[in-house]
């Protein structure tokens, strides 16, 4: 009775690890399945490992330091994974160890046949029964399999972070950092490519698709953070998120291609920073959203100055302004808060943010 609770415990956690990883690694979507163990960690770590790090005092190191936790959770994450097979498959042969010549003397050295099998290397001494023989020939293909796997995910997870990172860095050829919309508006208004909005919206667009595919296949996708501290992805898509707004709201005469690009990237950044905050902020709540009527009147001297043709009626943009940024500001704080990235820093100091020059 005792080696058959063992052999149920085995084929439990082993059909339960299988399934954990196809679900993570093969099903291109989000799961809500519980018994996971990426999200097991990330509520684990995360929370802790955020707390460390505002200790910090050195900013640079600071930055650095919560870099290093996705990288950490991924590979832990894998070898969570390939320690529970190993484990499923050492309480199995235990429950048969009658079959292997000579028998496993304690649940240790079942263990190690396990993982010996698994990593294929082998188990000495000699296999009886065509039960155990299988078992063991599953295990052996069952470390390849995992090998296999988890190799193309580790791709998918580089291409999907390049994917991500190549247009934000795009974006620091265009503003000083931080990033801020009305900079990126000057940007273009200076270089005398305004007709250029329509495409540059339109390529932030299918980014944010992008994001939102690959995010939600690969949900570690979201804790990686971008190379230069100064510009994180999500601060950066805000940024053009606000240009985007403010374009609409106070351009009376923009080209119909800028004015259709600010309002697709809206429509799609909105979708898209709903449904992540939705899935990763568990701490999202919908606060007020509150924009700032003098930095707003700023701006309009700013894109004013940089040769812009604005609606007369500032209560009115201003209000306009004011509803396109409802739409996204709330869960793109959510987000920020969440993964502790300063979002509002492209707001609250964007008046030190302008075109490269």
């Amino acid at each position: 009775m005792t080696d058959l609770l063992f052999g149920t415990a085995g084929c439990i956690l082993l059909v339960v690890t299988a399934a954990d990883i196809f679900r993570s690694l093969l099903v291109p979507r989000a799961s809500s399945a519980v018994l996971r163990v990426g999200p097991a960690l990330t509520m684990a770590l995360f929370p802790l490992w955020q707390a460390s790090t505002n200790r910090i005092a050195g900013l640079r190191l600071r930055q650095t330091i919560r870099a290093c936790l996705a990288p950490l959770m991924l590979v832990l994450n894998l070898v969570v994974w390939a320690a529970l097979l190993i484990v499923g498959f050492g309480l199995i042969f235990w429950a048969d160890r009658a079959h292997f010549a000579p028998e496993f003397k304690t649940l240790a050295d079942a263990l190690y046949a396990a993982g010996s099998a698994f990593s294929t290397l082998g188990i000495n001494g000699k296999v009886e029964g065509d039960f155990t023989r299988i078992a063991v020939l599953i295990c052996s293909v069952a470390g390849l399999a995992t090998v296999t796997v988890v190799s193309t995910f580790l791709i998918s997870i580089q291409a999907g972070f390049s994917r991500r990172e190549t247009i934000v860095l795009r974006l620091e050829s265009h503003v000083t950092l931080p990033p801020a919309g009305i900079a990126i508006l000057e940007t273009y208004a200076e270089e005398a490519i305004i007709g250029r909005l329509g495409p540059f919206f339109e390529s932030w667009e299918l980014w944010a698709t992008e994001v939102a595919i690959s995010h939600r296949a690969f949900p570690i996708l979201l804790f990686f953070r971008s190379n230069d501290s100064r510009c994180e992805w999500l601060a950066a898509f805000g940024a053009v998120l606000d240009a985007a707004a403010l374009l609409d709201a106070s351009v009376s005469d923009p080209l119909p291609e800028a004015r259709a690009g600010a309002h697709f990237v809206l429509r799609t950044g909105a979708r898209m920073l709903g449904d992540m905050a939705d899935q990763f902020a568990t701490a999202h709540q919908q606060q007020a959203e509150t924009t700032d009527r003098e930095r707003f009147r700023s701006h309009r001297a700013r894109m004013e100055k940089a040769g812009y043709t604005l609606f007369a009626d500032e209560s009115r943009t201003f209000e306009r302004y004011r509803k396109l940024r409802q739409s996204y500001a709330t869960s793109l704080a959510a987000l920020g808060r969440r993964l502790q990235i300063d979002v509002d820093e492209r707001t609250a100091n964007d008046e030190d943010s302008e075109p490269q020059r």
